[in-house]
C-alpha cells in the first residue's frame, strides 16, 4: 500500500525569495562563489529575513506496511494458504529398498544409499477432494465407482498429469498471494523422497515394524476392508501416522511420484530417476492390496494417462 503524503507542520512561515545577487549568477560553480559580492540594502534584509524564518518540520516516517502472514511460522510452516497441512522433514541419509530377506519383496527393490540433502516439506495427507476442488474447480472422480462421500477423502481418479496441473496451479495461486518466496513451488514428491518421508527412519519393511498383524491401526488394505464391504479409499488421516506425523503412508491410495520408472533404483544425492520412460512411479498400496503391497519399499508403475479408484498423490513444497 502506498504511503500517505504529509504536509508541513502548520504555522510555518514562507520562506521569502532573496534577491539575486549583482555579481552572482545562478550557475556559479562553488570554487568562483567566494568571489562574488555581498549583497547590499535590500537582498541584505531579505537574506536576514530568511536565516530568520523558522525552518518546516520534516514530514513525519510513517512505518512501512506490514506484508501478509506468508505463513504460519517462519522456520515450520503448518499449513498453507489452503490449510493443507504441511511437515519438515530434516535432510539425511537412508538405504532405499529392501534386504533380499525382506518377504513380499519384488525383485525390483535392490538397494541404493540415498542422501537428501536438504530439507523439505510435504502435505501430512494426499490431497483431498476438497483441496482438489479449491485449485482444479472439477471432480473427476463424480460418478465414478468405489468413491466415498465426504470432502476429506482422497482426490481419485486423478492421472499424473492432472496430480502435475494442480501442482502447478496451487504454485501461481500461491504467488499471487503472497504466501510462496521466490523460487518455491509446489511438485510431486521423487520417489527416493517419498520412500524417506514413508520410513522415517526407520529400516524395517514397514514403519511401525516387521509385523504384518499391525498394519490395520497404520493402513486401509484388503484385510480390513474387503471384510468390512468396504471398497473405497477411506478419508484421510484416520490411522496411525508414522514415526515423522504423515498419514497413511501404508495403503489407502497409491501415490504418484515424479520419477520415470526403472527396474532398478537410482542411488546417490537427491536421485530423479532416468530422465525418460513410459511408466510412471507409484507408491505405498492401496486399499484393495494386501499387506506385503504396502511396504515402505513396494514399487509400482503405470502409464501417466491411467486413472482408478485407489490412485492419489500427495505433494513437496520445495526451493529452486
Amino acid at each position: 500500500m502506498a504511503l500517505k503524503k504529509t504536509t508541513a507542520a502548520q504555522g510555518s512561515k514562507a520562506k521569502p525569495s532573496p534577491a539575486k545577487a549583482s555579481t552572482a549568477k545562478a550557475s556559479t560553480p562553488k570554487i568562483l562563489a567566494t568571489t562574488a559580492k555581498a549583497p547590499q540594502g535590500k537582498a541584505r534584509q531579505a537574506l536576514a529575513a530568511k536565516k530568520a524564518a523558522p525552518r518546516a518540520k520534516a514530514p513525519a516516517k510513517k512505518p512501512a506496511a506490514a506484508k501478509p502472514a506468508r505463513r504460519a511460522g517462519a522456520s515450520r510452516p503448518e499449513a498453507n494458504s489452503m490449510g493443507m497441512k504441511l511437515v519438515l522433514l530434516p535432510a539425511g541419509s537412508f538405504t532405499m529398498g529392501s534386504p533380499l530377506t525382506e518377504k513380499g519383496r519384488g525383485t525390483d527393490e535392490g538397494q541404493q544409499r540415498v542422501t537428501i540433502l536438504t530439507p523439505f516439506l510435504i502435505s501430512r495427507t494426499v490431497v483431498t477432494k476438497a483441496e482438489w476442488k479449491a485449485v482444479m474447480k472439477t471432480e473427476p472422480w463424480k460418478g465414478q465407482r468405489c468413491v466415498v462421500d465426504g470432502d476429506d477423502a482422497p482426490a481419485v481418479y486423478v492421472d499424473w498429469h492432472d496430480a502435475v496441473a494442480f501442482c502447478r496451479k496451487l504454485t501461481v495461486q500461491e504467488r499471487a498471494g503472497g504466501w510462496l518466496d521466490k523460487g518455491e513451488h509446489y511438485r510431486l514428491p521423487t520417489e527416493a523422497e517419498w520412500e524417506y518421508a514413508c520410513r522415517a527412519g526407520t529400516k524395517s519393511a514397514w514403519s511401525f515394524g516387521a509385523d504384518p498383524r499391525k498394519l490395520s491401526d497404520y493402513a486401509w488394505h484388503y484385510g480390513n476392508t474387503s471384510d468390512r464391504k468396504e471398497a473405497y479409499a477411506h478419508r484421510v488421516g484416520r490411522k496411525k501416522p508414522n514415526p515423522w506425523g504423515l498419514c497413511d503412508m501404508h495403503g489407502n491410495v497409491y501415490e504418484w511420484c515424479s520419477d520415470w520408472y526403472k527396474s532398478t533404483l537410482a542411488g546417490g544425492e537427491n536421485p530423479q530417476g532416468p530422465s525418460t520412460g513410459t511408466m510412471k512411479v507409484l507408491r505405498g498400496g492401496g486399499w484393495g492390496y494386501d499387506p506385503a503391497r504396502c511396504r515402505s519399499a513396494d514399487r509400482n508403475k503405470n502409464d501417466p494417462s491411467f486413472t482408478d479408484f485407489s490412485g492419489g498423490f500427495r505433494i513437496v513444497l520445495a526451493g529452486e
